[in-house]
């Protein structure tokens, strides 16, 4: 989770959670910065997190040697338990790593010291640790990137790595008179609205890509899905920009109604979804040939964004009281629906298999993905804004101005600090850190004290690559292709096994037996 807050020096208390207080609550401050807003908070237009799947950080450990225990039952000295093996998944495991070395790491010229650098320096503190009696061994490790885009009113617009808090580049883009708009973020640009321009940044150096005038206006800002750069606008419509072919045509649709928040994305998907003021949500396709999916007339207005889990599931409650679960599927699966009798105007979060929503007047609920049905005894009361989810403890901030934590199992308070309050909220359904912003747009994020590496929710950070590996080993094992008679044009149906079918074994048909002789070579009048 992160907290966004003061400047270092000018921090207030009430921004922020204090060592003590996130001591108590098995937390640890990650780091704190200072981000690059001209006038604080409020002059910050937007702020995401994005877990690079495709571009990757790869660390060099130095690992602590386990003690090898007598061997039993005939095992040999040198075997390795199974369920000691690190995980290869980028997670926390709980082997003792010693030394933690980043390959892009940056040395004194300004460039990354590169994967045999690491190697080495990682050999010298093997070295090192042996001459004091501890045995260690050199393990390499690749965890998905995770970055924290921020943009200002002043068109500023900044990209840090979320784990660390260090600056990775910083530009400024677009005319500030004209206002800006929610980011797009994706594995290779980012869109940034500016008035009715489209602007699309390089996200490994912030470079301008490309700047196109939109057709309509857009209302709520970009968001990056599929091929596309998808806006919302003022027309009743949805309009895509392509970010990798620009050759291709943009697309426009036409739907019921103007959207009353920014579409949202299906984790690990290319299906989007989001509400309008006529009482459907729409769900649509991004990938390819862009097309409306599905529209559901649901039982009241859906003003909030939704919330989106795996396999293009979409939540949202409506203002009428009524919480839905859909599937991102053609015929627009309804998997449950359900009343709870409280109007809902606040977007859903998702932690682990739980769907937490607060009505209007502060009731928060938690439902089961799989049925809607409330999974604690009781609801919880006195709820403001939902911060975010660490383990099994759930981040909230009070109707009564109170920082407090709640049990995700039971609903029940666990702690509560009066007077805590960020000024900000960034959810971070993506990884295990709470992110919190103070009133200078300064932030703190915060980490469980044994996850030195970030955990990244399901759905997020699966890269591409393996898709498409699938796709080609299912093509290296099609049959061959038909002709248009319906027989694979390898095979002739009029061959002989492996022959011409027009050849002769190689002897001459019309030869004599001898095989050498001309058969006409005798003369029948006796001659010679």
């Amino acid at each position: 989770m992160v907290l966004v807050g003061g400047g270092a020096g000018t921090v207030h208390a009430a921004d922020f959670l204090t060592a003590q207080q996130a001591t108590r609550l098995g937390l640890v401050e990650a780091w704190r910065r200072q981000t690059e807003v001209p006038a604080g908070v409020q002059s910050m237009v937007d702020q995401q997190i994005y877990v690079h799947a495709e571009n990757p950080r790869e660390y060099v450990e130095v690992v602590a040697a386990k003690a090898s225990a007598k061997p039993t039952n005939g095992e040999e000295p040198g075997a390795v338990n199974e369920a000691a093996k690190p995980e290869e998944n980028g997670v926390a495991t709980d082997k003792n790593v010693l030394v933690r070395i980043p390959t892009d790491r940056v040395d004194a010229h300004g460039k990354a010291i590169g994967k045999p650098e690491a190697e080495r320096l990682a050999s010298n503190e093997i070295r090192r640790l042996k001459r004091r009696g501890i045995e260690a061994t050199m393990e390499s490790r690749i965890v998905p990137r995770v970055c924290l885009y921020t943009l200002g009113n002043d068109g500023t617009l900044e990209c840090r790595d979320a784990e660390s808090g260090e600056s990775i580049w910083m530009v400024r883009v677009g005319v500030r008179r004209l206002g800006y708009k929610a980011l797009g973020v994706g594995e290779s640009f980012v869109s940034v609205v500016n008035g009715g321009n489209l602007l699309r940044i390089d996200v490994t150096n912030g470079e301008l890509i490309e700047q196109r005038r939109t057709v309509n206006v857009p209302i709520f800002g970009a968001i990056n899905a599929g091929d596309f750069a998808v806006i919302a606008t003022i027309q009743n419509g949805i309009e895509g920009y392509p970010l990798y072919d620009t050759s291709q045509l943009p697309f426009r649709e036409r739907v019921a109604g103007r959207a009353l928040a920014l579409p949202v994305k299906a984790p690990g998907s290319t299906r989007i979804a989001w509400g309008t003021d006529q009482g459907f949500v729409y769900c649509m396709e991004t990938s390819g040939e862009p097309s409306v999916m599905f529209r559901l007339n649901t039982d009241g207005i859906v003003s909030a964004r939704l919330a989106a889990a795996s396999d293009d599931r979409f939540f949202f409650g409506s203002e009428a009281g009524q919480v839905y679960g859909v599937k991102g599927t053609r015929t627009g699966q309804v998997l449950w629906s359900r009343p709870y009798g409280e109007p809902f105007y606040n977007q859903p979060i998702i932690a682990g298999e739980q769907l937490l929503i607060r009505s209007t007047y502060g009731t928060l609920y938690s439902l089961g993905l799989d049925d809607g049905i409330s999974t604690w005894q009781d609801s919880a009361s006195n709820i403001d804004e939902l911060v975010g989810t660490i383990g099994d403890k759930l981040y909230v901030t009070t109707l009564s101005g109170a920082f407090a934590v709640l049990d995700l199992k039971t609903g029940k308070q666990v702690e509560s600090f009066p007077g805590i309050r960020p000024q900000r909220l960034l959810r971070n359904p993506k990884t295990d850190r709470l992110y919190l912003i103070g009133s200078t747009g300064a932030v703190q994020c915060l980490r469980s004290i044994d996850a030195d590496l970030p955990v990244i929710s399901e759905g997020y950070g699966e890269a591409k690559q393996e898709e498409e590996k699938e796709e080609k080993k299912e093509e290296e094992t099609k049959p061959a292709q038909p002709t248009e008679f319906g027989v694979p044009a390898a095979n002739d149906p009029f061959a002989a096994p492996g022959a011409d079918p027009f050849a002769a074994p190689g002897a001459d048909p019309f030869a004599a037996p001898g095989g050498g002789d001309d058969p006409f070579g005798a003369d029948p009048f006796g001659g010679m």
